[in-house]
Formats: C-alpha cells, sequence, structure tokens
C-alpha cells in the first residue's frame, strides 16, 4: 500500500473540505500516480473530491449503512485493498499509514491557512528516495520504508 499527500511547507493539507491552493502539476502527478487504481478516501474527502473516472474508490467510513454513487462503503480497516492508495483525509492516514510502504508527498512551497494537516512524525521509519518533479512552485519526493 502506498500514500499520496499533498500539503503545504507549514503542513496544512485542507480546508473547509477541499485543498487550500491549486497546482496543476500536482493534480497531473495525482492522476497519472492513481489512474487505474484502487484509493482510498474518508468520506469527507470523498465528499470533496471531483468525479474521478478510471479510479476504483473505497470509502472509509463509520456508517454501516452508508452508499456512495460510483465508490464502495467500508467500514472496517480489515476491508481495505493491500494494493491501494491512500489518498485522504487525514483520519485515514493515520489509521492506515503504518501500513503503507511508501509514501509520495507533494509540497507546495508556501504556507497556508488551513484546518487540516499532516502529521509527519511517521517519517522517521522512511527515508528519501527521490526527487520525482521539482518546480519553484511545489516538489514532489518519494519515501520508501527503510
Amino acid at each position: 500500500m502506498i500514500a499520496i499527500v499533498a500539503r503545504s511547507q507549514n503542513g496544512v493539507i485542507g480546508k473547509d473540505g477541499g485543498l487550500p491552493w491549486r497546482c496543476k502539476g500536482d493534480l497531473q502527478f495525482f492522476k497519472r500516480t492513481t489512474m487505474d487504481r484502487k484509493i482510498v478516501v474518508g468520506r469527507t474527502t470523498f465528499d470533496g473530491l471531483p468525479p474521478l473516472k478510471g479510479r476504483d474508490i473505497y470509502v472509509l467510513t463509520r456508517n454501516p449503512d452508508a452508499a456512495f454513487k460510483n465508490a464502495t462503503a467500508i467500514t472496517n480497516l480489515d476491508q481495505v485493498p493491500a494494493d491501494s492508495i491512500l489518498c485522504g483525509g487525514a483520519a485515514v492516514y493515520d489509521l492506515l499509514i503504518d501500513r503503507c510502504t511508501e509514501v509520495l508527498v507533494t509540497t507546495i512551497k508556501k504556507d497556508v491557512e488551513g484546518d487540516t494537516f499532516f502529521n509527519f512524525q511517521w517519517l522517521e521509519n522512511f527515508s528519501a528516495d527521490h526527487t520525482i518533479e521539482e518546480t519553484g512552485e511545489y516538489s514532489i519526493v518519494s519515501y520508501k520504508r527503510a
């Protein structure tokens, strides 16, 4: 399992249920990375997503009666496909990051205001593998479990 996350340099990953920036390069990277794959998101993240064609979407929810258009509801961590990509939000990362062998982190090179943050403490168990892409606006780094 891998995780993919975009965050500002001050750790923000969301504001009011969405991204507090627009970064075309990161969106293209997200699309390339997740296309034809299984992705796992929390309900709040799912609610804020545009339609994502070409992906099998699993929504992790506490509601056993939940049903989603174009997505599969899962209520148990054992139902999370091992070959999926974690795509947020913060609660999903917190619950499942220890199962990941790789984390792809886009850092938007500015501080932004937000209400949701990505906890980086787990990176002590990972090492930077390589920079995939870098511009003045953002960088994308792959971290693999050491």
